[in-house]
Parts: C-alpha cells; sequence; structure tokens
C-alpha cells in the first residue's frame, strides 16, 4: 500500500488527507483542508452530510454566553439563586451509573471542575469561540450563499437572570471580562431597556435586569452543513457516503489506511477522526484513547400564536431553556442535559419540562402547543468541556472533536486551526490548549 516503503511527506507538502466524519466539524475541517491545497476525501456513515448532531441542534450562535460545563461554581450560582430548584436541567440516568465509560470520564471531569481550571477552560472555549467568529465571517465574505443557508434571524442575544444578585455577579465574572478584552459590546439592562428591546418577553421575568450582546445571532445547522458541502465539492473534496470505519491500519506509529465495511481499504497521508460522539470507538481502533461522554439534550420546534409579537433575539435563561427564532417564524428551544449513554429514546417529560421553561418566559399562550416538534441530540463531550483538536500519539492521526454543544459555535475555528497543524503553518492561536494528549498518555 502506497506510504508503507516510502518516508513521510513533508507537513508543507500537498497530501491526501482522509476527514472521517460529514457533520458541521468534519465539513468545515474539509473546507479549509481544501483550501490548503490538499487532496482531501470525506467518509461519511450516513446517507448525506450533517444527519447526526449537526441535523437539528440548538440554534445559538454566540461566544460570549460559554463557560466550562465543567464548573462547581456555576452549580453552586444555580443552588443559591434558583427558585425552583425541584427543575433541574442536569440528570443522570441508572444506564450512566452502571457505565464503566461514565465514571472513567466523570472522574476526569470531576478534578476539571476546580474553580483554577473552570476559568481557564473557559477562556479556552471563549478563545476559540471569538477566533471562529472571524473565520466564518471571511467566508461569508468570498462566499455569501453561506449566508442565506444559515438562516441567521436573531438580532443578538438577551441573558436573564432570577435575581438581582445572579447579574451583578455574572457581570464581575471572568467571562465578562474576557469579553471586554476583545472589545465585545455587553450591555447591563435595567428590566425597562430590556423589554424594549425584547417585547415579545414576560416583562415580569426581565424585572432582575438582563445582558444584552448586540453580536450574538443563530442559524439553521443543518442548513449550513448542506452549504458547506457544496462549496467543499466546489473546492475539490471527494465524499463517500454509507460508507463505516471497521478498522485503522497502523504501521510504525503512522496510518496508511481505513478499512470501511465491505472491505474496501481508503488510503491516504493523514487522517482526521470527526466522527462526534462515535470518535472515541473510532481512535481506539488505532489504539487511541479520548476521554469523552454523550450528553442528551432535546430541540423542540413550536409555532407562535399570532395575537403575539415574534422574538426578535435570542434568549438564554440561565441554562434551563435558550429559545431562538427561526426564518419560518416558529420558535426553536434547546436544552437539558441527561446522561444516559447512547440512549436516542425521547422521554416525555424530560420534553415537557422544557417547554415548560420556555413558557415562563413568555405571556400565556404564546405557543401555539399543537404544533410541537421535539428531537433529541446526543452531544459530544469532553472531560473538561474544551474540545480536542489536534496530533493524536499516532503521527498522522488527528482528532476534531469533543466540542459539546459548542460545536456549531466553534466549528469553523476549530477546521481552520487543525488544517494549518496539518499544513505545517503556525495556527492563529495555540492548538496546543486543544491538544487530545492533554490528559495524560493512560486516559
Amino acid at each position: 500500500m502506497r506510504g508503507v516503503d516510502t518516508p513521510p511527506r513533508s507537513a508543507n507538502a500537498h497530501q491526501r488527507v482522509v476527514v472521517i466524519g460529514g457533520g458541521i466539524i468534519g465539513l468545515t475541517t474539509c473546507y479549509y483542508l481544501a483550501k490548503r491545497g490538499h487532496e482531501v476525501v470525506c467518509i461519511e456513515k450516513e446517507s448525506h452530510v450533517g444527519m447526526l448532531a449537526s441535523f437539528k441542534n440548538g440554534t445559538f450562535f454566540d461566544s460570549t454566553l460559554y463557560s466550562s460545563w465543567a464548573d462547581f461554581s456555576v452549580l453552586y450560582r444555580k443552588q443559591t439563586y434558583s427558585q425552583k430548584p425541584k427543575q433541574k436541567a442536569f440528570r443522570i440516568e441508572p444506564a450512566a451509573w452502571m457505565d464503566p465509560a461514565f465514571w472513567s470520564w466523570g472522574v476526569k471531569f470531576m478534578t476539571s471542575a476546580t474553580s483554577r481550571r473552570a476559568k481557564d477552560n473557559g477562556r479556552k472555549i471563549r478563545d476559540l469561540g471569538f477566533y471562529s467568529h472571524r473565520k466564518l465571517d471571511e467566508i461569508i465574505r468570498m462566499h455569501p450563499e453561506v449566508e442565506e443557508a444559515m438562516e441567521q434571524t436573531a438580532q443578538g442575544t438577551l441573558e436573564i437572570f432570577e435575581s438581582p444578585g445572579e447579574r451583578d455577579e455574572v457581570m464581575h465574572s471572568d467571562r465578562i471580562f474576557h469579553c471586554m478584552e476583545y472589545r465585545l459590546p455587553l450591555q447591563s439592562l435595567e428590566a425597562a431597556d430590556a423589554v424594549g428591546i425584547e417585547p415579545a418577553l414576560n416583562p415580569t421575568v426581565l424585572q432582575p435586569g438582563a445582558i444584552y450582546s448586540a453580536t450574538g445571532t443563530n442559524g439553521d445547522v443543518h442548513k449550513t452543513c448542506v452549504a458547506m458541502w457544496q462549496l467543499c465539492r466546489q473546492h475539490g473534496v471527494m465524499f463517500r457516503f454509507n460508507t463505516d470505519i471497521t478498522d485503522i491500519l497502523v504501521v510504525d506509529n503512522r496510518v496508511v489506511a481505513v478499512q470501511a465495511h465491505d472491505g474496501d481499504l481508503i488510503e491516504g497521508d493523514s487522517f482526521v477522526l470527526a466522527l462526534g460522539n462515535h470518535t472515541p470507538a473510532v481512535a481506539r481502533l488505532a489504539g487511541v484513547k479520548l476521554p469523552m461522554y454523550p450528553v442528551k439534550g432535546y430541540v423542540l420546534n413550536v409555532g407562535r400564536n399570532e395575537a403575539y409579537p415574534p422574538l426578535q433575539c435570542n434568549v438564554y435563561a440561565g441554562g434551563n431553556a435558550l429559545v431562538s427564532p427561526m426564518r419560518d417564524g416558529s420558535i426553536r428551544i434547546s436544552g437539558g442535559a441527561d446522561f444516559a449513554g447512547f440512549n436516542y429514546k425521547s422521554d416525555p417529560k424530560r420534553v415537557q419540562w422544557l417547554l415548560n421553561q420556555a413558557k415562563l418566559l413568555f405571556p400565556d399562550k404564546y405557543f401555539d402547543e399543537s404544533t410541537l416538534e421535539s428531537h433529541v441530540c446526543l452531544r459530544p463531550v469532553s472531560a473538561d468541556d474544551v474540545p480536542f483538536i489536534g496530533q493524536t500519539l499516532i503521527e498522522n492521526l488527528f482528532v476534531n472533536t469533543g466540542h459539546g454543544s459548542k460545536g456549531w459555535t466553534l466549528s469553523f475555528g476549530s477546521g481552520a486551526l487543525l488544517a494549518d497543524q496539518i499544513s505545517g503553518r503556525t495556527p492563529e492561536i495555540n492548538i496546543e490548549k486543544y491538544s487530545p494528549l492533554r490528559f495524560g498518555l493512560f486516559t
């Protein structure tokens, strides 16, 4: 097979790169690799791009909200200020308690949840998010059709709180200071000003005040995947669908080929694993371990009763519900974090819980519940909630995964970073912060 008896190519030379995964992370990786002049092949086990975690997810595209999930202080703050202790966004199901992978992941998650580490991890996530915003803006300037496909509708993001004390604490948090370092406009609003920005909300929920981010927007991630697929094809990326990877052939610490379910060997000079929740299982075929675990979330689409004003901006309600307006006039609600392994089964009680969280924000009968549709998504969460981007212990095997609920926002920056590393270029931000080796050799 090509590559076994010949010396490895220089990182600066054009390569044949095999990207495994056709979600938003895999597609942005393919795009930037093709832009660097590489021959790119994308392998996807589904019949089309963006069919799993990227099919229907939360629509937020706003890095100013992001902190690390692995943070004890967040749990403490919710316990201190929450007036609804029985309503829990996080839930661990019995299947997870019996899962050794959950315990292995959970131990590392707990050690990453100290105040200092959570602060550092939050900055890593936001650094990547701000960079991703810039890369998306570049793509939109060159390819306006991507912006049209995104269907950006929200005019900013409104973050609301349960008490004035919670708002004041957030305003003095490192997240706000970090955004100020990037000169991102964040406004602390009193109730009257918040009502003026978003009149669709119930005024009583805005009494504690709010924070407004003018840069926040949203979009349809699946339609963006389709647009990126078309853009990748224009740049010469080849796609192979309905192909599952069953083995990785490693010779002298280099991958020479991956084996498909039908026995075909797909060769390359470099290989990228961007399969979301399925990345750890495929990586183990090459002896690479990644501390990740799937976290189940719910996405609801519901119509609005015409008697009420349309929603203008994203609404972030303390982590319990994220609400966005869609181009077709519907409302998308996302939230919940259930630890249940690879369980796509929808729980009607959790669907109703999430809908109730959103209903608290709006006047009575704002939603046309007869149009309600629900969807379950599994978010690939790393043990510190920071994505894995970069080279593994295998010389030419790279990963781009573990983005959790933030893959949509972080995808463009993640793809650009990894393409730079594979191409032998110096990335625009420090990629070592996202190294898949950061948990040590024996994860």
